[in-house]
C-alpha cells in the first residue's frame, strides 16, 4: 500500500562514545614525531622524485615541439644536415639546466637573488655557495646556470638572427677560441671510364677560427628597487636581453671586423651581394635573392631580415586597385623579420639600407658559457644606486656563407 508520509530514516552522527585509556597528547605528539622522521628520512628520495619529474618535463616538452625527438639533441635532430651546431629553443633551457644540475646548483635562484649576492645585500646560502664558484680574476661573477635560460630565451625572442634559426655554440670557459668547418665550395664529381683518372676539384673546406670578443653593458638600479621589488628579475633579465639581442643582431649582421669587433655576414667575401633592381623594395628582389642562392647550390632561404622601415614599406605595397599585394606562393616559407641592427644610412644620401635573405640555420654565435656580471658599487654612490657591469665574449661564425644573400642599395 502507498502512503504520502514516507518513512524517514535518521542522517548523520546520532552519538559520540569516547572510551578512555590513552594519553591523547601523548599520541598525538608520538604522531607528529614520527611523520617528521619519515619526512627526514625520505627527503632525498623527494629531491631525486621531483628531479625526475623536471628531466621528464623538459623530455616531454621537446617530445611536443619536435615531432617525438627528445633530450638535448632534440632540435639539431630535426635539423638539415648544412645547419651549424648550436643551442637553438628547448635545446638552451636543457642544456644549461643539466650544467646547473651537474654544478648542484639551487633551482630556486632567480636574477634578483644573484644581484643582491653580488651587490652583497642579504642572500641565501645557496647564492653565497653561487658567487664563491663563479668569482673571475676581475672580480666579476658568472651568472649561475640556473639563470642562463632565462636572459638567452629572452634574446631569441628579441634577436632576429637568433629568431631565424642561428644557433649558440657553447665555448667552453678556458677557451680562447675554438674552430669548426666551413664549406666553401662543393665537390664536383666527374664520370671516368675503368682505370680512368679521377677529376680534380676546387678544395671544399676550410677552418673557421672564433674567436670570442668582449661585449659589455652597465645596468644601473637603486638600492631600495632592488631590495624591495617583486619583479626585479623579470626586468634585469629583459633590460639585459635585449640590449645584448640588439648587438648581436648588429655585429652579426653588419660587424666590421675590426678589433674589437667581430665580422658580420655582410663583411664577409663568399656571402653574395645582389642590388636592389627597382625603386622600391619589392617581393621581386627577394625572389632574385632566392634564386641566386638556388643557382649557389646553397639551401633555399627560410627568412629575410631587414630594418623595421623596410618591413612596413614591404607590406604596405599595393596593387593598381589599391589591394595589399601578397607574397608569392614561393615565399610563403620564407619568414619576414626585422632588427635596429641593420642599418639604413648607407649609400648616397645616407638613406640605403639592406635585406639578408638566407637560410641562418648555417650561422652561430661563438658564446662563452657564461655571462658575468661585476659590481659598481663606488660610480653611483652618490645617487644611491649600484651599477652592475655585464659582460659577455662573442664572436659570429658562418659555416656555409653561399646560404646567405645580401641585398644592397635598399630604398624604402
Amino acid at each position: 500500500m502507498q502512503t504520502n508520509n514516507p518513512i524517514r530514516v535518521p542522517r548523520g552522527i546520532q552519538s559520540v562514545h569516547a572510551q578512555g585509556g590513552a594519553d591523547i597528547k601523548a599520541l598525538i605528539e608520538g604522531t607528529a614525531a614520527a611523520f617528521a622522521e619519515f619526512k627526514e628520512k625520505h627527503n632525498a628520495d623527494m629531491d631525486s622524485l621531483r628531479g625526475a619529474v623536471d628531466e621528464h618535463s623538459v623530455a616531454l616538452a621537446s617530445h611536443q615541439m619536435h615531432g617525438g625527438v627528445s633530450g638535448a639533441n632534440a632540435r639539431e635532430e630535426q635539423l638539415p644536415i648544412y645547419a651549424a651546431r648550436g643551442l637553438r629553443a628547448a635545446q638552451i633551457s636543457a642544456h644549461y639546466t643539466q650544467r646547473a644540475k651537474a654544478a648542484g646548483e639551487d633551482a630556486s635562484i632567480n636574477m634578483a637573488d644573484f644581484l643582491r649576492g653580488v651587490a652583497g645585500m642579504k642572500c641565501s646560502d645557496a647564492v653565497k655557495a653561487s658567487l664563491a664558484v663563479g668569482t673571475d680574476s676581475a672580480g666579476g661573477y658568472a651568472v649561475p646556470s640556473i639563470v642562463m635560460p632565462k636572459i638567452l630565451d629572452a634574446m631569441v625572442d628579441q634577436s632576429a638572427l637568433l629568431t631565424a634559426g642561428a644557433g649558440i655554440l657553447p665555448v667552453t670557459d678556458g677557451a680562447k677560441s675554438v674552430t669548426v668547418a666551413g664549406i666553401d665550395t662543393l665537390p664536383s664529381p666527374a664520370w671516368r671510364n675503368e682505370l680512368g683518372a679521377v677529376a680534380e676539384s676546387e678544395p671544399t673546406f676550410r677552418g673557421v677560427v672564433a674567436t670570442p670578443r668582449s661585449l659589455a653593458c652597465i645596468v644601473r638600479i637603486s638600492r631600495e628597487l632592488l631590495a624591495d621589488a617583486d619583479d626585479v628579475s623579470r626586468a634585469v633579465t629583459q633590460a639585459i636581453s635585449q640590449a645584448f639581442a640588439l648587438e648581436f643582431d648588429r655585429v652579426g649582421l653588419v660587424g666590421s671586423g675590426v678589433a674589437p669587433q667581430p665580422l658580420g655576414l655582410y663583411g664577409m667575401e663568399a656571402v653574395t651581394k645582389i642590388e636592389q633592381a627597382g625603386a622600391k623594395f619589392a617581393y621581386s628582389d627577394m625572389l632574385a635573392a632566392y634564386q641566386t642562392q638556388l643557382e649557389h647550390k646553397a639551401p633555399a632561404p627560410t627568412a629575410a631580415i631587414m630594418a623595421p622601415r623596410t618591413l612596413v614599406g614591404l607590406a604596405g605595397l599595393v596593387d593598381t586597385t589599391g589591394q595589399p599585394l601578397n607574397a608569392p606562393p614561393l615565399l610563403a616559407g620564407v619568414r619576414q623579420l626585422s632588427t635596429n641592427g641593420v642599418p639604413v644610412n648607407l649609400g648616397d644620401g645616407n638613406a640605403k639600407s639592406l635585406v639578408f635573405v638566407g637560410n641562418f640555420s648555417t650561422v652561430q654565435y661563438a658564446l662563452r658559457e657564461t655571462l658575468n656580471i661585476g659590481l659598481l658599487r663606488e660610480a653611483y654612490a652618490k645617487t644611491g644606486e649600484i651599477g652592475f657591469l655585464c659582460h659577455a665574449r662573442v664572436d659570429v661564425i658562418a659555416n656555409y656563407p653561399q646560404a646567405i644573400t645580401v641585398i644592397e642599395a635598399v630604398a624604402s
